[in-house]
């Protein structure tokens, strides 16, 4: 069974079982534009093609650009460091079978993330998951500690479906599969909020991105819920803009000020 631990951040009001929070949730989302989906998507896709898209058919290209695709795919400054000072010694051998070996992406994920044993392992799912979504984004999704982190019970998964009963896993590979098919039936809840507008879905670049981009924005504006309750006006004025909050979180640099 993955560890369980209660959350030091999040009180216990505003977990995923409590109604008035995933009432007031898609009224929130009300906070995000189309147009921060569309712009957030079509990041995504630009560093796709920049940084990505190679990997598909030479993973060994990986290690020329190793410290920008860990900045890709840690959402801090500091976990991004821990990655690429993990792999100084230029050992990328694993990552061409976590990519391009004939296993589940399930199995491939769960090896990966137990041989890196010495990273935390939800950071080391961020790595595994991160590439293969950003490699093969149509193919793979993300798990991140924001979309589901079960030591401590949260993230936006269980929040938009109301429960995480569909989360709880018993191992890595189990855990990635309800991943993958708690974030496809969230598809739904996006398309509830009016957000996944034809601009965003007709366009063949974009689409594979645009749930992963309204996911951040979704848990940008629950944390800016949550985060608004706790500190004064003075406090949430040095917060970034949501639609930045939602960049930070998927590895993106942030929008300059309009």
């Amino acid at each position: 069974m993955l560890p369980q631990r209660q959350s030091h951040i999040i009180k216990q009001k505003t977990g995923p079982d409590d109604p008035e929070l995933q009432t007031n949730l898609q009224e929130a989302l009300g906070q995000v534009a189309p147009e921060d989906v569309i712009a957030i998507a079509d990041e995504l896709a630009e560093r796709h093609a920049r940084l990505f898209l190679g990997l598909q058919t030479d993973s060994a290209s990986l290690a020329s650009s190793f410290a920008d695709i860990a900045s890709a795919v840690a959402h801090t400054k500091a976990n991004a460091r821990t990655i690429t000072n993990y792999f100084s010694q230029g050992d990328f051998s694993l990552f061409n079978q976590l990519l391009n070996g004939e296993a589940p992406a399930s199995v491939r994920v769960a090896t990966f993330v137990e041989k890196l044993n010495a990273l935390d392992t939800r950071l080391a799912l961020e790595l595994a998951t991160g590439l293969l979504h950003n490699t093969f984004p149509s193919q793979h999704w993300l798990w991140t500690r924001w979309l589901w982190d079960p030591t401590v019970g949260t993230g936006i998964l269980p929040l938009l479906v109301g429960s995480t009963h569909n989360l709880n896993a018993e191992n890595l590979a189990d855990g990635y599969a309800r991943v993958g098919a708690v974030t496809a039936m969230s598809v739904k809840f996006g398309e509830g909020t009016g957000l996944f507008v034809d601009e965003l879905m007709s366009n063949e670049k974009r689409v594979p991105f645009a749930n992963s981009a309204f996911l951040a924005c979704a848990y940008s504006v629950y944390l800016y819920g949550t985060t608004s309750w706790r500190l004064s006006r003075e406090f949430n004025g040095l917060l970034p803009t949501l639609p930045n909050m939602a960049r930070r979180l998927l590895g993106l640099k942030k929008s300059p000020s309009p």
